[in-house]
């Protein structure tokens, strides 16, 4: 009767422990929506890739807690990864100048007396004192250069879109949940809208491709709205957009005003 016992204890825990090999322990298949969100992304990440820099002129509106602040002409430079100059006019001078190369960044305001000048020492340098909005300046190059900026993430998937026509790719990040969502069309094509989330699950900033246009077989926007939740945000009407323009690190580097 031990004997017996014995045979079938060790069937069972034969069969346990192959269907543990076969099932619990075998990674889950991903689905055929993981996939093709992966692929997506990665035709993403490879839009406009030889686009390295730019130039532009045109028209900001620029609002903070849901007041008017700024519209003005506007030009800009950039180059990837995030190298950016922007310079609002006013009368045709400049009056407000952001830039940042890479190691600082630069602003200088030439409305006040005396000009006001600002550097500082920072690796990712954020537009929120132009613009009230904690946006990297490596994410305006991303945009300005037509593509989508893509955090870091750890899980993919593709959604339908309920409230709109289109799809929806969404990015989690282990421990903290959904990091972003990048707005498609039905096509799953063209761009529509990103969204970027802090890290407590709320907004950090959205940007809406309006329109778009074809400049030297790439695609580029022709206005840009950037905004979050709090009342800032801006729109870029975008007149003339000039693609693989001629830029040098010097532009990048403010200078202060002289005494």
């Amino acid at each position: 009767m031990k004997r017996i016992s014995l045979i079938f204890f060790l069937v069972a825990f034969s069969f346990l422990f192959s269907s543990c090999a076969s099932f619990i322990c075998k990674p889950p298949e991903k689905s055929a929506d993981d996939v093709e969100a992966v692929n997506l992304l990665s035709s993403l990440d490879t839009k406009n890739q030889n686009l390295k820099t730019f130039k532009g002129i045109g028209r900001i509106r620029l609002w903070h807690k849901n007041k008017d602040k700024i519209n003005e002409r506007v030009a800009w430079a950039g180059t990837n990864p995030s190298s950016l100059l922007i310079v609002v006019l006013v009368s045709g001078h400049p009056a407000i100048k952001f830039s940042t190369e890479g190691n600082f960044l630069y602003y200088l305001d030439l409305t006040t007396t005396p000009p006001f000048f600002k550097k500082i020492r920072s690796t990712d340098s954020c537009l929120d004192r132009l613009v009230s909005i904690p946006i990297p300046s490596r994410d305006v190059v991303s945009l300005l250069s037509g593509r989508v900026p893509i955090h870091e993430y750890t899980s993919a998937g593709l959604i339908k879109n309920k409230s709109k026509k289109g799809y929806i790719l969404v990015l989690k990040k282990k421990w903290r949940g959904v990091i972003e969502k990048i707005y498609l069309d039905e096509n799953k094509s063209d761009i529509q809208k990103v969204e970027i989330f802090k890290s407590d699950g709320s907004l950090k900033y959205r940007a809406a491709f309006k329109t778009m246009q074809s400049i030297k077989n790439y695609h580029v926007p022709v206005k840009l709205i950037i905004s979050n939740d709090d009342g800032a945000g801006f729109i870029l009407d975008i007149e003339r957009y000039m693609a693989d323009a001629t830029v040098s690190p010097s532009m990048f580097a403010l200078s202060p005003p002289e005494k």
